[in-house]
């Protein structure tokens, strides 16, 4: 178990894995991806990638990929005090004349995060393993909103990341998680990271928070659709995606008024109903705006081979592997599945009419939670604003990432300019097709001048009837808020 350092300890610990340069960058240098498996991992030592003696190699060997390290060389090459002070903190335990590391330690954004190791020393991960960052903690953690708030709801924590970086921004933040290994690396990491504001709370969804309201729910739960529970960070004891439509029905009661829920999950199509008419029925009542962004489909066929796939080193015989795969076709077919469904659901409770919104996108690369934020905004101004009139009086505001993308084709005058695209730097990957007289428009939406002073300097400069210029006006911008391609 990881026992908890002081401040002074915990400061010492992270600048020397900062100072050894045990990086997020040196990982991907090293190894080419943060996510590699365990096993290939090994394979890379085993083929001598790792021979060269050093500090960052130690670590790497210890925190990384698991390996021991005899006492007597890592004395040569880690000071006393910091293995003094590893085997203080339970990391490091000794055994065989070796020093062995008793987790991951992983860098995410400006945090070291303690986790167990990709595979355990039995060959297989525990059904209680606690998690190391992964590509789904970093879409959550690019998901969340960024703006100060008072109380934050981090559910299903496992390691703490997501309660940690939301604490930056919180008053408070509870975490809480089923898994009771999850409170012994939750606070640990955050007294290693010098986070104070965390508090840490056992039970199932909702359970350790009964009554109680936040500004922002952060939701990473076990979302996998599976016939069996494996592993308690991946997977529930619910039918299909019954967990998933249980956590959206009971978020809305945990939601001060204009607070959010975001999460990821996993959802089903069935046979006979898409999965559109499927989602919108556990919406019905919720009293929120919903948002939902389409990561990924699979088909039931393709999502169980994927799957196992992924527990592979756990499986590791043919004839295992075609069992399992037998055994979830047969659970998918017997529930008439289709396909699977993943990404993220954004909730907003608020009062009035509320919509619903969904669309198909790529896993973002960058933050976007204050896109979000912003575009859920536009929205409410739009609905405030129905009439052209009352939207000419706003000052929009073209954001600062916002960047214009020509393009040309060759003609017998010369290049011919064929295209002018919007995009942002910022947020999720939008981009609207302009004509040149639009992007000229835009360009005059600065935040200080109303919509109908731009629509009058632009009317007087071609000559053109102002209310057709200001109906216009009114029309595009409309379709740029909605798109949150800029600020209202």
């Amino acid at each position: 178990m990881p026992q908890c350092l002081n401040a002074e300890e915990a400061k010492e610990f992270r600048d020397f894995f900062r100072d050894s340069g045990y990086t997020t960058q040196a990982l991907q240098k090293r190894f080419g991806a943060a996510g590699i498996r365990q096993l290939d991992l090994l394979k890379l030592y085993l083929l001598g990638i790792l021979l060269e003696p050093s500090r960052l190699t130690t670590l790497f060997r210890w925190f990384w990929i698991g390996v021991p390290v005899e006492t007597v060389t890592a004395a040569e090459l880690i000071p006393e005090r910091m293995i003094s002070l590893f085997l203080k903190a339970g990391v490091l335990a000794t055994k065989d004349g070796s020093l062995v590391s008793t987790a991951r330690v992983s860098p995410f954004a400006e945090y070291l995060i303690l986790s167990d190791h990709a595979v355990s020393r039995t060959g297989t991960l525990r059904a209680d393993t606690i998690l190391w960052p992964n590509p789904a903690t970093l879409i959550c953690y690019h998901l969340s909103i960024q703006t100060r708030v008072g109380r934050t709801l981090d559910l299903g924590t496992g390691n703490g990341i997501l309660a940690l970086a939301a604490a930056s921004h919180s008053g408070s933040v509870v975490a809480t998680d089923l898994n009771s290994r999850a409170r012994e690396f939750c606070v640990f990491n955050a007294a290693l990271n010098g986070v104070t504001n965390v508090e840490f709370r056992e039970g199932n969804a909702f359970e350790p928070v009964t009554g109680e309201r936040f500004d922002l729910i952060l939701a990473n739960p076990p979302f996998f659709v599976t016939p069996s529970v494996r592993r308690v960070y991946s997977d529930n004891s619910m039918e299909l995606d019954d967990f998933c439509r249980k956590l959206i029905r009971e978020a809305p009661e945990h939601l001060n008024e204009n607070g959010y829920c975001q999460m990821l999950a996993e959802w089903v199509q069935v046979q006979g109903q898409a999965w559109q008419d499927r989602l919108k029925e556990c919406f019905e009542g919720l009293g929120c705006d919903v948002w939902v962004l389409v990561n990924y489909v699979q088909s039931a066929s393709d999502y169980a081979v994927i799957r196992i796939q992924e527990d592979r080193d756990d499986v590791p015989t043919p004839e295992a592997q075609a069992a399992l795969t037998n055994q979830w076709q047969a659970y998918f077919e017997s529930n008439r599945v289709e396909a699977i469904y993943g990404g993220m659901i954004v909730l907003r409770k608020r009062e009035g009419r509320n919509w619903i919104r969904m669309e198909e996108l790529p896993h973002p690369q960058r933050p976007f939670g204050e896109f979000l934020r912003h575009t859920f905004e536009n929205r409410d101004v739009l609905e405030s604003h129905a009439a052209d009139e009352q939207l000419l009086a706003t000052r929009p505001a073209l954001p600062g990432s916002a960047r214009l993308q020509k393009q040309f084709a060759i003609c017998p005058e010369g290049w011919k300019l064929t295209s002018v695209d919007l995009q942002l730097g910022e947020g999720l990957p939008y981009s609207l097709a302009l004509q040149p007289q639009v992007a000229d428009f835009i360009a005059l939406l600065d935040g200080k001048k109303t919509l109908a002073e731009v629509a009058d300097r632009i009317a007087a400069a071609q000559s053109i009837d102002p209310a057709v210029v200001k109906r216009d006006c009114c029309r595009i911008t409309r379709q740029l808020a909605d798109r949150g391609l800029i600020h209202l």
